[in-house]
């Protein structure tokens, strides 16, 4: 493209992109001292010497000094000025637009170009005063120019990107999505503003960003509106000062002011505090944190005249005298004193002796520190007194704070466990918390209101009578939001008379146990999932017709699942790039799903398919759970309660222990009772994931303490319990799905006896099973789902002891399992379609369905085989760059996959990249069927199970059907371990792509690179509290461990030792040592396979 059109403009086209790369670089570098040092600059280069050409290996001095870029950076650098001043008016006039913005992310273009307007407006106005003088029309219509070429950038969300990092840190008190919003701002609305201008398309004013990288972004988003509407409902109240003759005249008479003379002092003649204490005096303000006194507060009291419980108690009025501490705002905002200090202590003491209560109302910036540190002193002389007045008197201390309350010794009123404290609706706390941490705090954790459903931040919210409407204007913006139901005279009016224990909060906010069913049509449904299961849930949505929103990571956003979308359907980033950080977010789902106007959302197979909560939160929301009842997820999805439930139905169970274990002594009790080996379990755990085989007492407590530890962190509960180890058995289980007017359909059973530490790899028809087995776990099924009134689909679990000829029920799954295609493909019916079915509330009765032949699904898994030193197999994650896919089209077999030729395997999340599902008239017939398949099958660029597949299809022990969850440890020890690997390495083309040491030599030098062996995590230390594994300079050996590895939730240590060539040959010999001589990755970021890590130096031992 360079060379078409007029050289001379290409070439000036060329000389403005350098000079604005040069600009750029200089502004994320200089970040907010950018426009100083810019001007500074120019300054001089304005002084220097200019060259036609840059000399060799120029510097960037040297390229500004080149006559051509400087005169194109005389002519650009305002612009970046202008952007930044720009940048930072949108930032400031965000709430302007937050109304519009909130619940819908919509925005309309009207309101984008008046957003536009009058931040440019703001921007070259700011320019103009802080710039040399410049002609505005010019300056506005060059800016204007150079705006509209930066928007058009590819690059334009990168660069945003990289500057929304570092303003976060010169904004540090702005929530980090709404930084996510700004940079959409530029990089897409102002673009699809002027494509509409310029009429080369329609307005899109729907908030899309990609790649956030914020957790839990789109529910912090949605608050984040509601926290910038607040702010500024808050700050239009502030306009009017809540004086101590306010709050007197309102609630008191007869005030008698207590100790006026006690003013602040300036010890320590903090600049400009005097002329602040002398113009206090002038203005009639007395200078000094607080106001004291007594005062009478004429309350209600009920009546004992009538005692029917029929009849209304009478009020009767009634006066109190009471001592009186109300901040006083007027004088340095409350900031409370030494002076102060000596106020309240005497007034304390008064009261004692007059035996009168005391009620504080306070607001205030925080300890007055212009007086010097001995005013911090304050604070631990005021909590002590009112504990010995509470204490040894028995009176009453309220506290009402309001408005921005507490900071530095208020906090010895406030929180102090003896007294009693109340909040004025729309008063923020601890507000001088706000002041001291520098990062933004929401709403929710400053806001009296929100504050007043955590138990023991308050003892109630009460009604402002000073901000009126305040309550109503909070719920315009939260409708959720809790708002006062008492008054302050209500309040003191209970405890003056008594009522000392009484709360106003006396409910406490629950979900209720009776959920609402949404059972409309669902026309619109969010996919809340990846992957293959995404890949399945869009296809069964889409033949369904319904349309389609898909959330998907940062990573995800390029995955084959989003390809899948027609024109009618949405992609929508939730952010984050792993679990964590995206898909457990089930708050941002409900965002979305409220904002894309969704009817339905399905959870997948994952993440958050079996929480009860989430379940409940998405149909309190409105939204129809594509899945059970909450109560039956709360019953079948922990493991001691589902247990339970199947013993009081005399379903057999393996014997173990009667319910959840947390003691490692009492668990060893109960596992000797029920006799080793046995079986330690997560009660929360799945997937193959918290279960582990003790053979012997010896390790069993240390194995226990372990495993719980475990299951804390992976699964947010350490419960575990027991059961007795059956050798030799298979994994059964039985598809079934209910509809809502109590019809079951059971679609046979599946066996998933081949399984590699207890993680399915194969699933298929189940086959070889005695009849009365069969009716048995037909009849247990069955029971089961009647007996907890179940919906939906799921699959309900069994142990078949081949020794005994028993079965146990082992677990219940309430969510569709990865190999649920296998009953699909032998009963012609589409499990998905018939979830949609049942949470419609259509009956299902007449549903028709007979078994037809066997089927058999593998998992295709990114992992390669290795050796370890001991010669056995290992299987390593192995993320990457997908090469080539090829899927052959043929009837009878059918694929689920989530890659395509340029895909991407994520190092984030589970290696299953494809299902793979045949059909045959038998089970023989299936396997050949499957093995001619696999021959044909390529993925190149990462390496896969498929060998391994293709091996155990053809194993004389799999095909006659006698196996049991042991196989493929037998299988591993009967198998020619290098032509697994051959072949493996064959199966993902890189079998021509050899390492030896001529490949790791630095080019002109001794030194040797140390190339990631995986695309993944890098990660220097063990924790961010640890020392780096390695520093440069240091010498070390083969066995030193260089660092992390993470891919797909497994850490790898790295050493040196394990850098071997195809033949097996080491690359490092260990009888060399090797210096560290630069660290190259960037400690906790992504590398990919192949990437420089470090560079060693051979040293003499």
């Amino acid at each position: 493209a360079f060379f078409i059109g007029d050289p001379r403009e290409n070439y000036q086209k060329s000389i403005d992109d350098l000079t604005l790369e040069i600009l750029l670089h200089l502004y994320n570098y200089w970040m907010d001292s950018t426009s100083e040092n810019l001007k500074e600059l120019n300054q001089q280069l304005g002084k220097s010497t200019l060259h036609d050409h840059p000399p060799p290996n120029p510097d960037l001095l040297d390229l500004l000094r080149t006559t051509e870029i400087y005169q194109s950076f005389q002519n650009n650098y305002q612009n970046i000025l202008l952007f930044d001043l720009l940048y930072n008016q949108v930032i400031e006039a965000l709430p302007t637009i937050a109304n519009e913005l909130k619940g819908t992310n919509q925005i309309s273009q009207k309101s984008v170009e008046q957003l536009f307007e009058q931040t440019v407006e703001g921007a070259i106005k700011e320019f103009e005063k802080n710039s040399v003088h410049h002609e505005s029309k010019n300056v506005r219509s060059q800016f204007f120019k150079w705006l509209a070429s930066f928007i058009e950038r590819k690059d334009c969300d990168e660069v945003l990107g990289t500057i929304s990092e570092w303003k976060k840190v010169v904004f540090p008190r702005m929530s980090p999505p709404l930084f996510g919003v700004v940079r959409y701002y530029f990089s897409g609305l102002l673009p699809s503003l002027y494509a509409a201008q310029q009429n080369k398309g329609r307005f899109q004013g729907k908030i899309t960003p990609r790649n956030i990288g914020i957790k839990d972004f789109w529910n912090r988003l949605d608050q984040s509106y509601k926290d910038l509407l607040i702010q500024n409902l808050l700050r239009e109240y502030k306009r009017s000062v809540i004086s101590p003759k306010k709050i007197i005249e309102h609630f008191f008479k007869d005030f008698k002011e207590l100790y006026s003379d006690r003013i602040t002092s300036n010890p320590v003649k903090f600049p400009g505090f005097r002329d602040a204490i002398e113009d206090a005096l002038e203005n009639g303000v007395v200078p000094c944190g607080v106001i004291t006194g007594f005062g009478t507060f004429t309350g209600e009291e009920n009546s004992d005249s009538s005692k029917s419980k029929k009849s209304k108690s009478k009020k009767l009025k009634a006066d109190y005298r009471v001592g009186l501490v109300i901040s006083n705002v007027e004088f340095q905002a409350g900031s409370f004193d030494m002076a102060s200090c000596e106020k309240v202590c005497r007034l304390l003491d008064d009261c004692a002796r007059l035996k009168l209560p005391v009620i504080f109302f306070i607001s205030s910036a925080g300890m007055q520190t212009k007086e010097g540190g001995g005013s911090l002193f304050s604070m631990a002389v005021i909590n002590e007194r009112i504990t010995r007045f509470v204490k040894d008197l028995d009176l009453p201390v309220m506290c009402f704070g309001f408005r921005d309350c507490t900071g530095g010794a208020q906090a010895s009123f406030v929180t102090h466990l003896l007294a009693r404290t109340y909040y004025f609706s729309g008063a923020q706390i601890p507000f001088a918390g706000q002041l001291v941490v520098e990062s933004h705090l929401p709403a929710h954790s400053t806001l009296s209101n929100y504050l007043s459903n955590n138990p023991g931040t308050m003892d109630g919210l009460v009604i402002n009578p000073f901000d009126k409407g305040i309550d109503k204007k909070l719920q315009e913006i939260d409708p959720q939001i809790p708002v006062a139901q008492f008054s302050v005279e209500e309040v003191i009016s209970r405890v003056l008379s008594g009522e000392y224990q009484i709360s106003v909060d006396e409910e406490v906010k629950a979900y209720s146990t009776q959920e609402n069913l949404h059972t409309a049509e669902i026309k619109r449904i969010l996919i809340h999932a990846r992957g293959c299961t995404a890949t399945r849930l869009i296809r069964g949505s889409q033949d369904a017709g319904m349309e389609v929103v898909l959330v998907a990571s940062d990573p995800d956003m390029e995955s084959y699942p989003a390809t899948l979308l027609s024109e009618k359907d949405h992609l929508v980033c939730i952010g984050g790039e792993t679990p964590q950080d995206s898909y457990l977010n089930g708050m941002s789902v409900i965002r979305i799903a409220e904002q894309e106007e969704v009817d339905a959302i399905h959870p997948g197979i994952g993440f958050l398919s079996e929480s009860p909560h989430y379940a409940r939160i998405c149909r309190e929301h409105g939204f129809n759970f594509v899945g059970p009842r909450a109560v039956n997820m709360d019953r079948m999805g922990n493991k001691s309660n589902a247990i339970a439930t199947a013993k009081n139905l005399n379903i057999p169970v393996v014997p173990g222990s009667e319910g959840a274990l947390m003691d490692p002594a009492h668990a060893m009790i109960v596992a000797s009772e029920i006799g080793f080996p046995v079986l330690i379990k997560a009660a929360h755990g799945g997937g193959g994931k918290g279960i582990e085989v003790v053979k012997d007492a010896e390790k069993f407590q240390s194995t226990f303490t372990r495993m719980s530890q475990e299951a804390l962190s992976a699964f947010g509960n350490g419960d575990l319990y027991l059961e007795k180890y059956i050798g030799s058995m298979r994994h059964l289980e039985v598809q079934i799905i209910r509809d809502m007017h109590g019809n079951s359909k059971l679609f046979g059973i599946r066996d998933c006896s081949i399984q590699r530490n207890y993680q399915k790899l194969i699933e298929e028809t189940a086959s070889g099973i005695p009849n009365k087995i069969r009716e048995q776990l037909y009849s247990f099924s069955e029971k089961l789902i009647e007996e907890i009134d179940y919906i939906g689909a799921g699959t309900v679990e069994f142990i078949y002891d081949l020794t005994g000829k028993k079965v146990y029920f082992m677990e219940m799954n309430t969510r569709l399992q990865v190999e649920h295609p296998v009953s699909e493909m032998v009963f012609g019916v589409d499990l998905v379609r018939q979830q949609f079915e049942v949470a419609q509330g259509n009956n299902i009765s007449n549903l028709d369905f007979k078994l037809n032949g066997h089927a058999i699904e593998l998992r295709v898994i990114a992992e390669k085989v290795e050796l370890d030193e001991n010669g056995e197999l290992l299987f390593v994650p192995d993320p990457g760059h997908v090469t080539e896919v090829y899927f052959p089209e043929k009837s009878n077999v059918r694929v689920i996959q989530t890659i395509t030729s340029g895909s991407v395997v994520s190092p984030f999340y589970d290696s299953l990249v494809a299902q793979i599902i045949c059909w045959g008239r038998s089970r023989s017939d299936a396997i050949t069927r499957l093995v001619d398949y696999l021959k044909r099958v390529r993925i190149h660029g990462v390496s896969t199970n498929l060998a391994l597949n293709r091996a155990i299809l053809q194993d004389a022990s799999f095909k006659k059907g006698s196996f049991s969850t042991g196989f493929l440890a037998d299988f591993f020890k009967r198998i020619d371990s290098q032509k697994l690997l051959s072949e493996a390495l064959n199966d993902s083309g890189e079998l021509n792509k050899s390492v030896d040491k001529k490949s790791i030599k630095l080019e002109g030098s001794n030194e040797l690179k140390v190339l990631s062996p995986q695309m993944g995590g890098f990660y220097r230390a063990p924790s961010q509290d640890d020392e780096p594994f390695v520093s440069e300079g240091q010498i070390i050996d083969v066995n030193q461990t260089l660092c992390l590895i993470e891919s797909m939730k497994v850490f790898t240590e790295l050493t040196l030792a394990d850098y071997k060539s195809t033949d097996g040959n080491t690359l490092f010999p260990d009888d060399v040592k090797y210096k560290v001589t630069k660290v190259i990755a960037e400690d906790k970021n992504t590398v990919n396979q192949g990437d420089l890590l470090f560079v060693m130096l051979p040293v003499v031992a």
